[in-house]
Parts: C-alpha cells; sequence; structure tokens
C-alpha cells in the first residue's frame, strides 16, 4: 500500500509539476517481494521460491529467518554509494520505478530554484552568479545519478524480455530527464500568450527559458514517441497521453524559432549531417549518440506510414501529435488532451 502511494505521488507530482509530498527518507519498509512470490499457489511452492530469492551461501534455510526485501531508503542509499551491480543486487522493474521517485525530486527541487534567479544584471551579479552556476551544477549531478539509472534499466532489459511496466518505467526516466532541460509551466504560459508581445526578439529569450538544451530535449521527445507507441494499445498507463501532451508543447515551442518567416533561408547556417528519426531509433543508435555528442543531424518524426517530417513547423508538428494521440485507445482524459492540441494548432 506504501509503495502504490509512492507511485501515484509520483504521477501526480510529475504532471502537475510541483514536488512530490513524500521524501525517500519516510520509505523504511520493505518494497514488495519478487513478481514468483505473489503468483505461488501452494506454501510449499512459496517457500521453494523464497529460498532461491533470498539465497544463503552455506546452506542456511531463507525461510523463517527474517530475510526481506530492502527498503526504497536502503536501496537509494545503495544507489547514491553505486553499489547496486557491485553488491549483485537484481533489480525488479517495481523497484526500477519506485527509485525514480527520489531523482524526480531532486530534478524538481533544483529546477524551481533555477527559475527563481533573476535575469537581470546587477551589482551582486557576482555572489548570485555562482549560486545560480552552482545550482546548474547540483542539477547536472542529478543528471549523471539519472544516466545511472537507465544503465541499470538498460541492464534489466538485455537479461529479461520487454514488460508493459518496464516500458512505462522508461518513459517515465525520460519526462523527468525532460523536466532537467526544459521548463514545463513556462512552456504552457507561452501556449496562453501571457506576458508575450509576438515579437521575434521576446520569443528567442522566452525558447532560452523554456528550453535550455535543445538536443536533450528533442532526443527525449523522440524516445517517449518510440515507446508509447511501442506498447499495446489496451494496457498504457492512463496518463500515456499526457506523456505525449508535453512532449507536444515542448517540440511547439521549439519549432516556433524555425519558422519560415524568422529564420534567414539563404542557408548560411547548414546544419550538417544526416536527417533521422528521432522517434523511431533506439538511445545507443550511432545517429542519435552523434547528435547528442557532436550536435549534428536533422531529426525528423516519423508518421504511421512510415513517411519522416521536419520538426520546423508548429502546426504540422502538434498534427502529428494530434496523429499518436488518436493511434491510442481513446478516454476521456485523452479527449481533452486532444482538443486542448487542436486549439493551439488552430492558434
Amino acid at each position: 500500500l506504501i509503495y502504490s502511494w509512492v507511485m501515484v505521488d509520483q504521477d501526480l507530482s510529475l504532471f502537475h509539476d510541483t514536488n512530490p509530498l513524500f521524501s525517500v527518507t519516510e520509505f523504511g519498509a520493505p518494497m514488495p517481494d519478487a513478481d514468483r512470490l505473489w503468483q505461488a499457489k501452494t506454501a510449499g511452492e512459496w517457500s521453494g521460491i523464497f529460498e532461491q530469492v533470498h539465497e544463503f551461501s552455506g546452506g542456511y534455510s531463507s525461510v523463517g529467518s527474517g530475510a526481506r526485501p530492502l527498503s526504497l531508503r536502503d536501496l537509494f542509499r545503495h544507489f547514491l554509494d553505486d553499489e547496486i551491480v557491485s553488491n549483485g543486487i537484481e533489480m525488479t522493474p517495481l523497484q526500477l520505478r519506485l527509485l525514480l521517485h527520489p531523482l524526480q525530486s531532486l530534478v524538481c527541487q533544483f529546477t524551481q530554484l533555477l527559475s527563481c534567479f533573476s535575469d537581470t544584471i546587477s551589482s551582486r551579479q557576482r555572489t548570485r552568479a555562482v549560486t545560480a552556476a552552482s545550482t546548474r551544477v547540483r542539477l547536472e549531478e542529478v543528471q549523471a545519478m539519472l544516466q545511472r539509472w537507465y544503465d541499470l534499466a538498460d541492464r534489466h532489459c538485455k537479461a529479461n524480455p520487454m514488460c508493459a511496466m518496464m516500458q512505462a518505467n522508461l518513459v517515465m526516466f525520460h519526462l523527468i530527464s525532460l523536466n532537467a532541460v526544459t521548463n514545463f509551466p513556462e512552456i504552457e504560459r507561452l501556449a496562453r500568450r501571457e506576458g508575450f508581445d509576438g515579437t521575434y526578439q521576446q520569443l528567442v529569450w522566452i525558447h532560452k527559458r523554456c528550453i535550455s538544451d535543445v538536443e536533450e530535449a528533442i532526443f527525449h521527445c523522440g524516445q517517449i514517441f518510440r515507446l508509447i507507441r511501442s506498447m499495446p494499445r489496451g494496457i498504457r498507463p492512463p496518463w500515456w497521453s499526457g506523456a505525449i501532451y508535453r512532449v507536444a508543447l515542448i517540440l511547439w515551442t521549439d519549432s516556433l524559432t524555425h519558422n519560415e518567416s524568422n529564420t534567414p533561408s539563404n542557408g548560411l547556417f547548414p546544419v550538417p549531417g544526416p536527417s533521422f528519426a528521432v522517434d523511431a531509433l533506439h538511445a545507443e543508435h550511432p545517429l542519435i549518440v552523434r547528435y547528442l555528442s557532436k550536435r549534428e543531424g536533422i531529426p525528423c518524426l516519423t508518421k504511421r506510414d512510415g513517411s519522416q517530417i521536419t520538426m520546423d513547423h508548429a502546426f504540422r508538428v502538434l498534427s502529428h501529435c494530434i496523429d499518436v494521440i488518436d493511434e491510442g485507445v481513446a478516454t476521456r482524459f485523452s479527449d481533452g488532451i486532444r482538443n486542448k492540441l487542436e486549439r493551439l494548432a488552430r492558434g
């Protein structure tokens, strides 16, 4: 029950852009044990599986020994010390999902703090700049921790068949990573045209506030598309269309600065590298790696018929996202999201 609440807390905080209510230090209860134990049909079968799951060296029986799964607090401690692989801790999809909760809290904390620094130059700029810079360094440390989480998830996926839980975990990971490089409340304010005078100069300034690392953001958006489209339509998490909504608004915000009327078309600054489907290639694909490391290549989105579209036109981007929502099972929630995107596309 505790850990079900942890997941609900995470879902609500992620999609409402608020801090999670719970702290990782509160989670001292053992996490749910291996699925095989829950699925055992008899006491004898359960005992046999328990022996395998909580195996002791030296032939001692683990049944009745008080052996228990780790608590989330203990697991997070091992994670921080980078001891999970070296200690031979076999992660389950549920444990990987729960481990994202404290990482999301940290991202939330530092991005909120960063958004509080003013952009104006004052006499106290030096001290303030150091504080903003140190906050950015802390956020980069959390991004390194997210990469460590991804390595554990990747390790799990290579040893086990992909399940719906792991697909949802990976979407969560990319959404949290997006929060580290975008300011979503600021993006929604732009979509509502709050405090926006319509000039290109102001748009460029707002774009910088909304998306701090464009390539990183586009990469995570593409992976969210790829994962959600690979999920069976009937068992997607209830928030899947909310994830598409966030991706839609982030890509829409970036496309605004690419509109033909704003950018010179004489090709003075051609982007090197080939075009590639950012929503069809795995994170380890050479073209993705090149795009993230060397900032080369032109990312495109894939339509249902396999054709590709570029992401430099706001209406086209939103229409594509609406098509992706139409591919899933319609709910009242997804219908509401679809209507919001249609209103935005109509301007």
